[in-house]
């Protein structure tokens, strides 16, 4: 400070130049730059923030950056994700239908995912949002029942209970049954002290969208074939058994570094591993790992899943399949699968037991080591005697809407 008065003399622009000097240092446009691409909103934000401090000053410029960001958090928190759940053939996997292009929609059933918590300011937008995907999915499968996945909602208020009592009630009236699934405790509790819960039905809250598919399959059946509406009072839905049809789903999505193939089969054959492994090798695709279960321990009916993740080459580094081929590929598996359950030939027996699946398992290794030449001999003493229950037979229907080509699957049918 006590140089100050040798500066009194210098001219007015070279001080000017001292501080643009030391505070261009602070100006980190690079930072900008990386916010562009990275996320333009935030990118906004850092432009009002560095305007508003340098025009308006430093409080002011920090207070409109502040406001504006509420602004956008208030935006984006009223206009939630709602994402359009379908099933991967072949598995109980349930995956949003923009990054899962191989789903298959469930007969007659809408699966959606509610992105976020519903309050006063987009629990409006959330029905609005349900009942225009409903209407535009008409054509393509009627819809008869929607389960709507929570997992996102940890918390709703009054406003979102009044919605959601709408939207039940709304959808009831069109004879249409909504279910929930994976829904929080805070939620629960919300909606046991609005009544809510008792207005819709313990019976239509389930742990996992799988379940609440099933029951609503079951629950279908039971209304056709008494044909009207049906009270749950009193009526064991779990005694209704589903038998999984014959099913091929791919994908490429379910994993980072192959191609995913899931296989369901209810009538297994000695030569049907073969086939499938017959397939693969046909268009050249390669098998790095493999599983072969029963779907249910539980389930007597014995279908059978197969698993097999595959690449275009037998190294570690080679790409999955292009679309093309999942296609191809795809086809001819159905195909295969169609004639060999299509072939009059009695049921084959599978021993269900740990010891019977590990069999069945070694020989699966030994037709993959084989590079899928195998004997029908070898096979075929993986399918001995000792079983619990025989296959039954299924197929597959499948149709695709002239206007989106979204193809809707029944996987099962009910006994």
């Amino acid at each position: 400070l006590f140089m100050t008065p040798l500066f009194y003399y210098l001219p007015t622009f070279a001080l000017a130049a001292v501080v643009l000097n030391s505070v261009g240092k602070l100006v980190t446009y690079d930072e900008a730059i990386k916010l562009w691409k990275t996320k333009k909103e935030d990118c906004l934000l850092w432009v009002v923030a560095f305007s508003g401090t340098l025009i308006l000053g430093v409080l002011v410029g920090i207070s409109v950056a502040v406001g504006l960001s509420l602004v956008i958090v208030i935006y984006q928190s009223a206009r939630p994700q709602i994402a359009i759940l379908w099933r991967i053939p072949g598995t109980n996997i349930y995956r949003n239908m923009k990054q899962e292009g191989s789903g298959a929609f469930v007969s007659n059933v809408f699966i959606c995912r509610v992105g976020s918590s519903m309050y006063f300011a987009n629990a409006l937008y959330v029905k609005d949002m349900i009942l225009t995907y409903v209407s535009d999915l008409e054509d393509i499968n009627k819809t008869r029942y929607v389960v709507l996945e929570m997992t996102s909602v940890v918390s709703i208020d009054s406003t979102a209970v009044h919605v959601l009592h709408d939207i039940v009630h709304d959808f009831r009236t069109r004879n249409m049954q909504v279910a929930f699934c994976m829904v929080g405790n805070r939620v629960i509790k919300t909606m046991r002290k609005a009544e809510l819960l008792k207005y819709i039905g313990d019976q239509w809250f389930f742990p996992t969208v799988h379940d609440a598919v099933l029951f609503c399959l079951k629950y279908d059946h039971v209304v056709r074939s008494k044909k009207g509406e049906i009270a749950l009072e009193g009526l064991d839905i779990e005694d209704i058994s589903l038998r999984t049809k014959n099913e091929v789903g791919i994908s490429n999505d379910a994993n980072n570094t192959c191609t995913v193939v899931y296989v369901t089969i209810n009538q297994e054959s000695p030569t049907m591993l073969n086939e499938i492994l017959s397939v693969f090798k046909k268009h050249r695709a390669s098998i790095h790992r493999a599983f072969y279960d029963a779907v249910d321990d539980t389930d007597r009916s014995g279908t059978i899943k197969h698993t097999y993740f595959l690449k275009r080459g037998r190294r570690p580094n080679d790409a999955k399949l292009r679309d093309e081929e999942v296609q191809t590929l795809k086809a001819s598996l159905e195909d295969v699968i169609s004639v060999l359950s299509s072939r009059d030939c009695s049921p084959v027996n599978l021993n269900r037991t740990t010891s019977g699946i590990e069999r069945t398992s070694v020989a699966l290794a030994l037709s993959l080591s084989g590079g899928a030449d195998v004997a029908e001999k070898d096979m075929e003493a993986c399918y001995k005697s000792n079983a619990d229950a025989p296959f039954n037979n299924g197929t597959s229907h499948k149709r695709k809407s002239p206007v989106s080509g979204a193809a809707v699957m029944s996987w099962c049918s009910v006994s």
